[in-house]
């Protein structure tokens, strides 16, 4: 291949790299901790759902900690509902549905009262900027957050 043909054909290939951006609404990592009547949520997840229609976001919550990478986080510049939940099990038992012979189910309870999950008023708004998408939540079963 010729110089001047080898040059045009990185120029263009080059150009064509810019073209390649990803189109449509930017998400973010979100990422903090949840502490709950004074203790770390063990296991749960926190759900961010959207006030005007976007997708909601929902990382699990791990030894009071949650971190959801960009990909699947909540979109930029958008508020969100901050809902929490964490199940139980209750010591009681049902049979499977999956048919005979295979092992019961645990029965769960919310232990999260409503005021944090379903009736939640808890809302943040997801910068554009990266480093200010940490929320550390520090809730009480009346409702109350920090």
């Amino acid at each position: 291949m010729k110089p001047i043909a080898s040059f045009a054909l990185i120029v263009v290939v080059a150009s064509l790299h810019g073209c390649s951006r990803e189109t449509g609404p930017r998400t973010m990592r979100v990422w903090g901790d949840v502490i709950f009547d004074g203790k770390p949520v063990e296991d749960g997840t926190i759900t961010f759902e959207s006030t005007d229609g976007s997708p909601p976001a929902q990382p699990a919550i791990k030894g009071g900690h949650y971190d959801l990478p960009a990909e699947f986080g909540p979109v930029a510049a958008k508020s969100y509902v901050i809902k929490f939940s964490a199940m139980a099990k209750t010591g009681k038992t049902v049979p499977n549905l999956m048919g005979d012979g295979a092992p019961t189910m645990d029965v769960l309870v919310e232990t999260m009262p409503a005021v944090l999950n379903s009736r939640s008023t808890i809302v943040k708004t997801i910068s554009t900027e990266p480093e200010k998408n940490q929320f550390n939540f520090k809730i009480r079963k009346s409702g109350d957050a920090e």
